[in-house]
């Protein structure tokens, strides 16, 4: 039987890791699954609002330098790719940029008045009560401490009013480990479509298959412009995403997941 041509889209975190406390921990089983793929050639994209640098030396650190080298990466929700070794930062409207920076500037601001707390920018989680930040080159990422009381919950009260008064320029997503701001209709759809036209330019693969376990990822399974059928594959339960992409691999085409 051949097997035809395919193409594999991957969220990172609670999807490719697990979660323990707010640290994200490698699922060894679906990187076995991520060595197959690659065997069979199918092309591979990373889709994530994680930026690059985080993937490629903290995520790569689990992996072969053959299946890292295969891998292509879409971080802050597309804003920065990397392509075949090659890293592109998306151009965004001036106004854009300035209004994300004064936001950040604002959101910190207040968010440290508010709680009395200390600003740690930082890829590693804080061993104190302080506002982290994860770094990113374009968006916002204000990462929870639910140990101090530091909550998703807790941060987006604080924050509604800067919330009321840009929602109509920039996207404010949130889960129980982070809170995104970035750029309005910036968002995982929008990536994928980017992935598949620089993977696929002559449209030669006939169906992709995305998985993903927060809300955000959904997004990845709407666009219109390709057929990508998306599994959403809750936290921790990575068998399941593991049983699809056998199938996957053996020419099956398992049914997706509902959109939201």
């Amino acid at each position: 039987m051949v097997i035809p041509k395919v193409g594999f889209l991957f969220d990172v975190d609670g999807t490719l890791t697990y979660y323990r406390g707010v640290d994200s921990v490698v699922d060894l089983l679906l990187v076995n699954d991520l060595e197959k793929i690659r065997k069979f050639n199918h092309p591979i994209w990373l889709v994530t609002g994680r930026n690059v640098k985080w993937v490629q030396e903290v995520f790569f650190e689990h992996l072969n330098e053959e299946l890292t080298s295969y891998m292509n990466v879409m971080g802050e929700y597309g804003l920065i790719s990397n392509f075949q070794g090659k890293r592109k930062k998306r151009r965004l409207p001036k106004e854009t940029t300035e209004t994300l920076q004064k936001v950040r500037d604002l959101s910190i601001e207040l968010l440290c008045e508010a709680r009395e707390l200390e600003c740690i920018v930082s890829e590693e989680k804080p061993d104190k009560r302080c506002l982290w930040i994860e770094p990113k080159e374009v968006m916002l990422t204000i990462r929870t401490l639910p140990f101090y009381g530091l909550t998703t919950e807790l941060f987006l009260r604080i924050l509604e009013p800067i919330i009321e008064e840009y929602k109509d320029k920039l996207d404010f997503a949130s889960n129980p480990y982070a809170i995104d701001i970035l750029p309005k209709g910036i968002n995982k759809k929008i990536a994928v479509e980017k992935a598949i036209a620089l993977s696929d330019p002559n449209k030669e693969i006939d169906n992709w298959f995305a998985f993903g376990d927060s809300e955000a990822d959904y997004e990845m399974g709407k666009t219109k412009k390709h057929s990508v059928t998306y599994y959403h594959v809750p936290r921790d339960i990575s068998p399941k995403a593991h049983n699809i992409i056998e199938k996957v691999l053996t020419g099956k085409h398992p049914e997706g997941s509902k959109l939201m």
